[in-house]
């Protein structure tokens, strides 16, 4: 995807533009090319991306507090996934831990803008460089499998979604990992606590909207002033609620990965 879509990647530091960017702008022409030179400083701010830390920090509390991981490295090692695999595998789960939380606050903006005249402006307007490991995160070959691939129906009818999410048909490259790891990641997307705290983290996200360093205007009223019909603002707003409610349970999903891979580091946070 080119154009505005691209521009958020690169904002988001992320390989590929997510999917639930490439849904709204498919959904809704014209709604990112209006809403993003509005937030785009916002989400440039140090400010935004130390929230996003704080609440990848948050996502694995909630996660330790219900889950123990089985998996240990030496069970991938027997399901045949190598020991150069499993360090390919910790890059592109990092970059979910790291962006995910980035676009999950994205979206909430967005989302909490249909209903309000003006949203934010309570947060600093410091701009953020592009760290070294923000580079790694551009850098990596980051391939989605498709979605019938493998386990990933399975995953996606266990989610209530119609298609598998980015982050697991990017570890559906490696079959022999995403075979062990759903066997317990399974058990923990049906387990109620989880999925409460997941909705905790998706009301967190959407309270967070209002220290976006500029007041971000998108309500319908100022989507029609920008040139936008009603049909349009309407899939705009049903795109960004179906991808906000799945980015938030996402976002606990990879703390459970990473998790299980092994990494217990904050990023913000000294537990």
């Amino acid at each position: 995807l080119a154009g505005v879509a691209d521009e958020v990647r690169a904002a988001l530091r992320a390989p590929i533009v997510p999917s639930p960017i490439a849904r709204i702008a498919e959904a809704a022409p014209g709604y990112l090319d209006v809403v993003w030179p509005r937030v785009a400083s916002s989400v440039n701010a140090a400010g935004f991306l130390g929230s996003a830390l704080y609440l990848a920090d948050m996502a694995l509390a909630e996660v330790e507090a219900v889950y123990e991981p089985v998996m240990t490295r030496d069970a991938l090692r027997e399901a045949g996934v190598r020991d150069g695999e499993v360090a390919a595998l910790l890059d592109v789960v990092d970059w979910f831990h790291y962006g995910q939380p980035q676009l999950l606050l994205l979206l909430a903006a967005l989302a909490e803008a249909f209903g309000r005249d003006r949203v934010g402006g309570y947060g600093k307007a410091e701009p953020r460089a592009v760290t070294e490991r923000e580079r790694a995160h551009l850098a990596l070959d980051l391939r989605l499998a498709t979605p019938d691939a493998g386990l990933l129906p399975e995953i996606a009818a266990a989610l209530n979604l119609d298609t598998a999410p980015d982050l697991y048909r990017a570890v559906a490259i490696w079959p022999a990992y995403l075979n062990v790891a759903w066997e317990e990641l399974q058990h923990l997307a049906a387990y109620p606590p989880f999925r409460r705290r997941g909705r905790g983290l998706y009301f967190y996200a959407r309270s967070g909207a209002r220290f976006l360093a500029e007041p971000l205007e998108a309500d319908p009223a100022a989507l029609r002033a920008a040139g936008l019909d009603g049909a349009t603002i309407e899939a705009a707003r049903t795109a960004v609620d179906d991808s906000l409610s799945a980015v938030a349970m996402m976002v606990m999903h990879a703390e459970a990965m990473r998790l299980g891979l092994g990494v217990r580091a904050r990023e913000v946070v000294q537990a």
